[in-house]
């Protein structure tokens, strides 16, 4: 199969974006995972129990999983992994994940500095407890996403921050790490101490191919079983030859600010941008299956308000631009920072097309390869950015909480005191109505009073799939699990 971009790491403590999925959730499980219809069942923890009072959970491990170097899973691995995910020093995009745990958050600022303040512990080899400071109805959902994969001390000491390359990386997985060519390719081998099932693949070859036409003739000659999001244009070109499989995505591609830069730190600048975008003809443009998008949080998941943002009217769109102080003749360009991919070139050249026209404000599209891209937004050293965001887990809490002031994956540059408090409480809201209402309003001031940033449209995933392939399947959270799949 092919994968669009060099993944940032593949330490799962640390990796934050879709390009190290496809490998980490293969060489690796968590406590507990989705079924096909979104509901958690056990992985790594054959039970669990939740207190009455919602703020204990108790985890129950497997005792036939063992380390690919035969060494037997302990719920010590699970606090390892935690502590690591929550130490300052790991800096991870995730951290704030786990902090509604007790104590967790002051951990992770420095405030504590003893990890047993925290309510995570091993009270045995196969018992995991942890513990929270309020209880929350999608926690356990928490608990399937791979920054919470457990992780071996020793491993760590043994290797340093190199303990996740090929030859030093110890999993437990359906599949291992076998060899890993940077910008070429990633290669999974069969685990053969696995404790579960799996089919009959023996090895995944993971090319690392940018190109989509390149990409595509690979999968003309037979080198690719698999071409997940093909261009459009090749999905044009390719109708009635091949069959092209649609697979449901709860994915958001938006327009985002970083705030506290020039012109942008105006929020009817930024409402003058949104109302200047013609989404509806964006998706035309796209033509992929695309749906315009209102709501941060997609179709399908509690939250999503379908009459929700500033819509399309140039007139208004004048008027807040004008009232921002934003000068036409005298203005400075709006840069926009975009990933080097073909539907990430084309929003941008849409979106610099349509506030020339439409607003006589220029855009600079500043192009970067994924790493680069990456670390720009975390600098939040452009003005803006073509952006998106999967769920991890199928909660509007996964939505909403990158904008947190200490979200790690805030790349808004964006904090608001009562945004927060509103996030914390629509958390703990009793009933879904409750907390439905509460991200309603969330979203009502961060996209249309606010403006942070511009939903653009929803996506389906599009997959190119050889008909030797079987069972294939990709998830709403773009999941696919090489486990299932039967070669014919």
């Amino acid at each position: 199969m092919r994968l669009q971009a060099e993944p940032e790491t593949l330490d799962w403590n640390r990796a934050h974006t879709s390009f190290e999925k496809y490998v980490l959730e293969n060489v690796m499980e968590g406590l507990v995972t989705f079924d096909d219809k979104l509901q958690v069942v056990p992985a790594l923890a054959k039970s669990w129990t939740r207190s009455a009072d919602g703020l204990t959970y108790t985890f129950q491990l497997r005792a036939d999983v063992k380390w690919s170097d035969g060494v037997r899973l302990q719920a010590q691995d699970f606090v390892t992994s935690w502590k690591r995910l929550l130490s300052p020093i790991t800096a991870s995009s995730y951290a704030y994940l786990l902090f509604d745990v007790v104590g967790a958050r002051d951990f992770n600022s420095g405030k504590v500095k003893d990890f047993s303040k925290v309510g995570i512990l091993a009270p045995n080899e196969q018992t995991l407890i942890v513990k929270l400071e309020k209880p929350l109805a999608y926690w356990i959902q928490l608990a399937t996403f791979w920054v919470t994969f457990p992780l071996r001390a020793d491993v760590i000491e043994k290797n340093g921050e190199s303990w996740s390359r090929p030859g030093r990386m110890v999993s437990l997985g359906p599949y291992l790490l076998q060899s890993y060519e940077v910008d070429s390719k990633i290669v999974l081998k069969a685990n053969p101490n696995y404790y579960g099932k799996h089919g009959n693949i023996d090895q995944v070859n993971i090319l690392i191919v940018k190109d989509s036409s390149v990409a595509l003739n690979l999968f003309q000659s037979g080198k690719l079983d698999v071409l997940i999001d093909p261009s459009a244009i090749d999905i044009e070109r390719l109708k009635g030859r091949v069959e092209l499989r649609t697979f449901s995505y709860l994915k958001t591609v938006y327009f985002g600010f970083s705030v506290n830069n020039l012109y942008v730190n105006h929020p009817k600048f930024r409402r003058a941008v949104a109302q200047a975008i013609d989404r509806n003809k964006l998706v035309k443009v796209i033509n992929s299956g695309q749906q315009a998008a209102g709501s941060f949080v997609p179709p399908h998941v509690m939250g999503h308000v379908a009459q929700m943002g500033l819509k399309f009217d140039v007139d208004a769109a004048k008027k807040e631009l004008k009232a921002s102080g934003y000068d036409t003749t005298r203005g400075g360009k709006l840069e926009l920072l975009v990933l080097n991919a073909e539907k990430s070139l084309m929003i941008a050249q849409f979106i610099q097309e349509q506030l020339r026209v439409n607003l006589g404000v220029p855009v600079e599209i500043i192009v970067q390869d994924n790493r680069s891209f990456r670390v720009q937004l975390d600098l939040h050293s452009r003005s803006s950015f073509v952006g998106s965001w999967s769920a991890d887990y199928p909660d509007p809490d996964n939505f909403l909480s990158i904008f947190l002031s200490t979200g790690g994956n805030n790349r808004f540059d964006f904090h608001d005191l009562s945004i927060d408090q509103k996030i914390e409480k629509a958390k703990v809201a009793m009933t879904p109505e409750e907390r439905s209402k509460a991200y309603g309003e969330l979203q009502t001031k961060l996209i249309e009073t606010d403006a942070v940033m511009v939903p653009l449209f929803y996506e389906p995933n599009t997959v190119l799939v050889k008909s030797s392939v079987g069972n294939f399947h990709l998830s709403p959270l773009n999941s696919l699990y090489f486990k299932q799949l039967q070669l014919q």
